[in-house]
């Protein structure tokens, strides 16, 4: 009996030992876990809210009838950055529907020569991928992207690229487009002359190219400072589309105050994405962006690199 009460207690002993380390080592667990969120809790929010892959159905693309085209086709890509198989094959995607119905321009959203904006990559990013496109007289328009202005690299990839500056407009027939520099987002001569171009406008159509996106479910988010700066001028004076690139996916919004915001940088690299409450679709995908413009709609489709489209929306005039 003796025997058999010291093994009972020895074994009581050894599980309140086991007890007390599970306990210590869940304990800092809890505190690893707690240290970690606080400093780290954006990166695992993006983590794990932002898992939204490639598109489940894409339809074969087909070109407009050519019995009534329309009077603006363009076509944007975002974030091409690196020279890469994977932009040249975007870009070859763009030349073959071109061939099939050519586009008015193509816009780049910026990021346009990582890591730092080198006017001298230029020619692998998009003189080279894009060099068929262009040379057939397709009209280049630009803007700068974070990686652009670096190194004081942005007047001199603006002047390579043959934009006027920073800031532009583009006025054609019915449509108005208005690239801005979203680096600049509180430069007050660029909001002045924002509000002045588009309260001065008469074309019917109005879309505005950005860099960082106003509304963005992606792994780097909303832009809070675009949002308060540019949005309350575009409610106000009408823009129907707003074009974006910096989150390396495809995104569209509910219309928001009149306004749909596209963000679309897929064009060379993708990030898993994510859903908000103003996201109407989104995926991770290599892709560009076709719009056309109709005298009653504007037509919007999100293209991979097999010419599928995985999103078509209609902006009703």
């Amino acid at each position: 009996m003796v025997v058999v009460g010291g093994t009972s207690t020895s074994r009581s002993v050894r599980h309140r030992s086991v007890r007390r380390v599970i306990t210590r080592i869940l304990g800092l667990v809890v505190v690893v876990a707690v240290v970690a969120g606080l400093r780290y809790h954006d990166q695992i929010r993006r983590y794990v809210t932002h898992l939204k892959g490639s598109p489940t159905h894409t339809v074969v693309w087909t070109p407009f009838p050519d019995d009534v085209p329309p009077e603006l086709h363009l076509v944007a890509v975002g974030d091409i950055g690196y020279s890469s198989s994977r932009l040249r094959t975007t870009a070859a995607a763009i030349a073959e529907l071109d061939a099939l119905q050519p586009a008015d321009a193509i816009a780049l959203l910026g990021d346009n020569a990582y890591p730092s904006g080198d006017p001298t990559l230029l020619a692998d990013t998009v003189f080279g991928p894009f060099g068929p496109l262009l040379d057939g007289g397709t009209e280049l328009l630009a803007i700068l992207g974070n990686h652009d202005v670096k190194d004081g690299n942005a007047d001199g990839q603006v002047a390579a690229l043959g934009m006027p500056g920073r800031w532009w407009a583009r006025h054609d027939g019915d449509v108005l487009i208005v690239g801005l520099d979203s680096n600049l987002v509180d430069d007050p001569s660029q909001l002045a002359w924002l509000e002045g171009v588009l309260s001065a406008a008469t074309e019917p159509w109005r879309i505005v190219l950005l860099h960082h996106p106003p509304y963005s479910a992606g792994y780097q988010g909303s832009n809070e400072a675009v949002r308060d700066a540019f949005t309350p001028l575009f409610e106000r004076y009408g823009v129907q589309l707003v074009l974006s690139g910096h989150d390396h996916d495809y995104q569209r919004s509910k219309a928001i105050n009149g306004v749909t915001y596209v963000v679309s940088g897929g064009a060379a690299t993708t990030r898993r994405t994510g859903d908000a409450d103003f996201t109407a679709v989104s995926f991770s995908w290599h892709h560009f962006v076709e719009v056309a413009v109709f005298p009653d709609r504007l037509v919007l489709r999100a293209v991979n690199q097999d010419l599928r489209v995985a999103d078509e929306a209609i902006i009703q005039r």
